[in-house]
Parts: C-alpha cells; sequence; structure tokens
C-alpha cells in the first residue's frame, strides 16, 4: 500500500512540476539566456518497483497463471541528455536491477493442482526521452520532464528454470524531475514510469499473462555537465 501511495505522490509531484515549468515560461521565455549547458552524464542510484498483474479471464492463458508478481529491487541508470537550448533535450538512458519473477497458477498444466514457477531475471531498460526544462532558476535550480519510449530486457540469471530465454518488450515512459547544479557538477532527483508487457521468458505456453504492467523507479545521483 505504502509503494501505492508513494507512486500517486510522485505523479502529483509531476503535475507540480509541469505547472512549474509553464508558469516559469511565462517569465522567462523572452530573456536572453545561453544555455547553462549543452551535454551532460548522470548516474543515479534507483529502486524498481513492479505492479503485480492479477488476471481474472483465465480461458486466454494456456498456462492458467493468476497472479505475476516481482520482488522490489535497487538498480543503477547512467544516462546522456544533450539541450538544444534553455528549454529543450533529447537524452539516452539506461537502467539495469536483478529481481526475482514469481508466477502462481490456479492449478498447474494438465490439472495436478496449483503451482508456483520462480527464477530470478536480470532487467535492463533503454530508453530514449523528449525532455522540457526550465533555464536554471536562482542559478541553480532546474526542473524537467520527460517522456519517450524504448526497450526492456529480461534475461534468466539462474539455470533452475530450464527452457526460459531472453525477452525483449516494447516500453513506454513518462516521468519528471529536479537538478541543483553547482558549476560542472550536481545532483538529480528523478521519477520514471515504465510501462511494458508482462514477460513470459520464452515459454507463452506456460508463463503467459497477456497482461501489461509498469515499474515505478524513483532514482538520485549525480550529474556532469560540459
Amino acid at each position: 500500500a505504502w509503494i501505492q501511495g508513494g507512486v500517486s505522490f510522485m505523479k502529483r509531484v509531476i503535475g507540480s512540476l509541469c505547472a512549474l515549468i509553464l508558469f516559469s515560461s511565462v517569465g522567462l521565455w523572452a530573456q536572453n539566456q545561453d544555455p547553462a549547458q549543452h551535454s551532460e552524464l548522470s548516474v543515479q542510484v534507483m529502486g524498481v518497483f513492479t505492479q503485480n498483474t492479477n488476471v481474472q479471464n483465465l480461458a486466454s492463458n494456456p498456462g492458467n497463471i493468476r497472479n505475476h508478481i516481482v520482488t522490489d529491487s535497487a538498480g543503477v541508470l547512467v544516462g546522456y541528455r544533450y539541450h538544444f537550448n534553455s528549454w529543450e533535450a533529447l537524452e539516452g538512458e539506461w537502467g539495469y536491477t536483478q529481481n526475482g519473477q514469481r508466477y502462481y497458477t490456479g492449478s498447474a498444466p494438465f490439472g495436478s493442482g496449483p503451482a508456483t514457477y520462480a527464477l530470478n531475471s536480470r532487467m535492463n531498460d533503454f530508453d530514449f526521452n523528449e525532455v522540457i526544462t526550465t533555464p536554471r532558476l536562482l542559478g541553480f535550480f532546474q526542473p524537467f520532464i520527460l517522456a519517450g519510449g524504448g526497450l526492456v530486457m529480461f534475461s534468466p540469471s539462474d539455470a533452475n528454470f530450464p527452457g526460459a530465454m531472453r525477452q525483449t518488450e516494447g516500453l513506454w515512459d513518462y516521468g519528471a524531475g529536479f537538478d541543483f547544479n553547482i558549476d560542472h557538477l550536481g545532483a538529480r532527483f528523478e521519477f520514471r514510469e515504465l510501462n511494458f508487457k508482462t514477460p513470459d521468458f520464452g515459454l507463452p505456453n506456460l508463463l503467459a499473462t497477456h497482461r501489461d504492467t509498469h515499474t515505478a523507479s524513483p532514482s538520485v545521483g549525480l550529474i556532469f555537465t560540459f
């Protein structure tokens, strides 16, 4: 429950940052300011909290999966952002974590009773985003919002689940955050939400849920501008 509350809070923060950027643009658009930076490298520590998937229509699932649960985890987020001007930028980010995937059935295949399938996996996401920022407010504070898409890759990390294979899915994401800048160094606080299809690791007749899910990913770290 606290995770859902935290996600709701972050979505309200995103709305507030959108309003801040809009109101800031009214007073700053006409000012002749050089961009504070052109390029940024960022390294952050992130939390990864994936929504559990509950399946109601079991007729659509050959494996009879009722629930898919992913363990919460921590990971790393590395990014590069290029600023065209004080208001617009493009960025690419790579995120990495390891977590546990759990699949629960109402009854196992061939009517042998409920079953649990568990495997550990590595999760890599690659996303490319349009970023809207403000010029540095008060000389150091810079909020931003972002949206884009990319790919998420799931790779089994143990050998206790024969037949499981690497799987890649498309994703779309959105988020917001703010930077505190001091010359060429700074700190970044960011929130992203990634949306993608629940993986079945190449075993659609056993692990498929045919459902979409989303991951909430707050992060904090350092940025270097140049």
